[in-house]
């Protein structure tokens, strides 16, 4: 991490420290409501010790004392940020343990404000009467709890190597765009699970809360009904006793206050001296006057309102339509109210008959506040409303964590798949050499599913490619990408090695020790072309075709002869040192137009070059069998390479299949590197060849005698064989100095 980053997500740590010193010692939580509005508020340096006093000693209780933990903590931040040196790792913001205690101090920091809520929250009036300070630190705390987490997932994937190393990788793509990361698995798994969950969970709380509140609602109503009907027999049984009534109304109270749901007040409003029957059709004329009621105890006609004429009377048509309790709810007062009508039956006579009829004393009302009625439920709302974003909060983490167990293997695999793809992309574009050894697969899937055998199966895709990569030159890989066959004329340098002595080194070996030590030999060659910006088109045997390609083709060829020949001399020794039978190499090289492309049958290709330029090449591998010479090039090659390399004229030859002779060197050494004796066996021999033209025979002679003397010159002896043979059988004067080969 870069000093100026550290520096400020240190800041901001000590600063985050700060405000949790802060949230200590302000109010952050509110007790219940009082019946005047009053409103105690709680702050967390006191709240333990209030709850201990209030509460005695439970594990809630006991609990609350960990709070003191918040602020020593947010101290040894703020010292750690001034003097970092002193507490190590300790003193970094995201270090793994710091992440863990910062974010389970943040959830310590929650509880003062929330366990207060889910106690005393009963009304919206409790909200209404908290004062800003709280919910900006219950904000703060959640806000902090929030980060601290992000923080914390975000730590433990840093200590997941795997995943540090796709973090690398990714930053070397292309930027996403919105909608790829709309339509990634992860964010399809987390929008998917959240929205489900979270429907789930909201229509369950809400058919649960629901169920709740009909549930409150039924028992108070089944309740007050009961008492409606008890107190309306009880005044018509003892109408005219007023201290029976009062008994009555006074063991109400007592009641009242011991009730689960305490009602406002029982009422009953009488009109004894209008004579009225209940009828379908009846209009009440009068209003009806308190007589009795909890409000005004061991009162008879207290001083309060009146039933008026016209609440009456909708009150009994409402009664006429269910013969029950009535009950009405006015949001105005925020009072539900249960009504039944006090009635006494009498028997009326009509004209000559005597019918049986209700005579309307009064109403018994029962009043309840919706408030106090709906406490326990709005408790339990504020309760499931809480619980339900727990919930939430915890199953986004879970599909975050469940996420990356199932998402993770899945970027792991693509990413060791685009790293074999992008490799396999470079080689077959030239940009980095052939190699099976740069298709690496790391299996980082640790789970046992699914996507652990399709990691398996790709490992054993990517074995089967590594097994094929060495079969393959880059040629043919360029071409593949094409998908069709084709070919070109392209100007390229051949190099063609053999090593001599091979079928006797193998002699009375086993199949896999020939193989072994071919492989060794070939592996060195190979790799040494390669370097050079060389390419293997194939191997026959213990016979290797390489071409090279581009501007300095001839020069890059005639170093890795070169490389190739010291190499080999390296090997001759030591097999001299352990006693072993010892090899040499030959090497042609030539330069000049082919026709490049696909050439085989349909199911079975390869892409390689075809001309006289590739078959002269071959052909001058094999004539230094007979100039006993080491690497031989034509004169194209010559020309190119003349001033960087002491070559020597060799010959004019015409090879095996030809009758147009070429002229040829042999490749002596670079000339950086070159010994003056190398020189002398350049002029020696060049001066011999030159008498030998001239069929100046002795003069040729010396020179070639001289250069096998000092030096054991395989082509002066060669050539020296021929001087001797033509001085004793002179060719003619028509010889034109060509050899005229007659192998391969």
């Amino acid at each position: 991490m870069k000093n100026s980053q550290y520096s400020v997500i240190s800041l901001l740590d000590a600063l985050g420290a700060l405000l949790c010193i802060a949230w200590f010692v302000f109010p952050v939580a509110a007790g219940p409501v009082s019946d005047g509005g009053n409103l105690s508020l709680y702050v967390p340096y006191s709240m333990p010790v209030l709850f201990l006093q209030q509460e005695g000693l439970t594990l809630f209780t006991l609990s609350l004392f960990l709070i003191y933990l918040v602020p020593l903590f947010s101290l040894f931040r703020i010292i750690s940020f001034f003097m970092p040196s002193r507490f190590g790792r300790f003193a970094q913001p995201e270090y793994f343990l710091v992440a863990v205690i910062r974010f389970l101090m943040t959830v310590i920091m929650v509880f003062p404000w929330l366990v207060p809520m889910l106690r005393y929250a009963d009304s919206a009036d409790y909200f209404k009467h908290i004062p800003p300070a709280p919910y900006i630190f219950a904000g703060f705390s959640l806000a902090g709890n929030i980060i601290s987490m992000v923080i914390l997932l975000k730590l433990l994937n840093k200590r997941d190597q795997f995943v540090r190393e796709y973090k690398e990788y990714k930053r070397s793509l292309e930027k996403n765009t919105f909608l790829d990361f709309i339509f990634r698995i992860r964010t399809k798994l987390f929008f998917f699970f959240i929205g489900l969950i979270t429907l789930i969970i909201g229509t369950l709380s809400l058919l649960l809360l629901q169920s709740y509140k009909n549930t409150i609602i039924k028992a108070v109503s089944d309740g007050a009904r009961s008492q409606v009907e008890q107190a309306s027999s009880i005044y018509r049984v003892n109408l005219g006793d007023s201290i029976a009534m009062f008994e009555y109304l006074n063991r109400q109270l007592e009641l009242n206050k011991k009730a689960e749901f305490p009602n406002e007040y029982i009422s009953i409003y009488t009109d004894l001296k209008t004579v009225q029957y209940i009828a379908e059709t009846m209009e009440l004329r009068s209003a009806f006057r308190l007589e009795y009621s909890t409000l005004a105890p061991n009162q008879q006609f207290p001083s309060l309102p009146a039933l008026d004429a016209k609440g009456a009377s909708e009150y009994i048509k409402k009664f006429l339509q269910t013969r029950g309790i009535v009950s009405s709810y006015d949001p105005e007062t925020d009072s539900r109210l249960f009504i039944g009508p006090i009635v006494k039956p009498e028997t009326v006579k009509i004209g000559e008959n005597r019918v049986r009829q209700e005579r309307l004393l009064g109403f018994t009302i029962m009043a309840f506040r919706e408030s106090v009625i709906m406490k326990p439920f709005y408790k339990t709302r504020v309760l499931v409303i809480t619980l339900t974003l727990l919930f939430l909060y915890l199953a986004i983490v879970m599909v975050y964590l469940i996420g990356n167990y199932i998402v993770n293997p899945l970027l792991f695999l693509r990413m060791n798949v685009r790293k074999i793809s992008d490799n396999l992309q470079s080689m077959i574009r030239g940009t980095v050499r052939v190699s099976s050894n740069a298709l690496v697969y790391s299996d980082y899937v640790r789970s046992r599913d699914e996507i652990k055998s399709l990691s398996h199966e790709i490992g054993n895709m990517v074995t089967v490619l590594k097994g094929v990569i060495p079969y393959i030159s880059a040629s043919t890989l360029k071409q593949a990408e094409k998908g069709t066959a084709s070919s070109t004329n392209r100007e390229l340098a051949f190099l063609f090695t053999d090593i001599r002595g091979f079928t006797s080194l193998c002699e009375g070996l086993e199949p896999d020790q020939v193989v072994s030590i071919l492989n060794r030999y070939l592996d060195l060659e190979t790799e040494i072309i390669l370097q050079n910006d060389g390419d293997v088109d194939k191997f026959v045997g213990d016979e290797m075709m390489a071409f090279f390609d581009g501007p300095h083709k001839e020069l890059h060829a005639c170093k890795a002869a070169m490389q190739i020949r010291h190499a080999m001399m390296q090997e001759r020794e030591l097999r001299e040192k352990e006693g072993k039978q010892v090899v040499s190499i030959g090497i042609g090289i030539n330069s000049g137009p082919v026709v490049f492309g696909s050439v085989g049958a349909r199911d079975r290709m390869d892409f390689t070059s075809i001309g006289d330029t590739v078959n002269l090449a071959a052909r001058l591998e094999g004539a230094n069998k007979q100039y006993n010479s080491k690497s031989i090039i034509t004169e194209a090659v010559y020309l190119k390479v003349q001033d960087a390399f002491i070559c020597r004229e060799l010959d004019f030859i015409a090879v095996k299949g030809k009758t147009e002779p070429v002229r040829i060197f042999e490749i002596l050494q670079e000339k950086d590197k070159a010994q003056a004796k190398l020189l002398q066996i350049k002029d020696l021999f060049e001066k011999g060849l030159a008498a030998y033209r001239r069929q100046n025979w002795k003069t040729a002679a010396a020179a070639f005698a001289k250069n096998v003397e000092l030096y054991k010159d395989g082509p002066s002896e060669v050539f020296l064989r021929r001087v001797i043979y033509f001085d004793k059988n002179p060719p003619g004067k028509d010889w034109d100095g060509v050899f005229r080969a007659t192998e391969k």
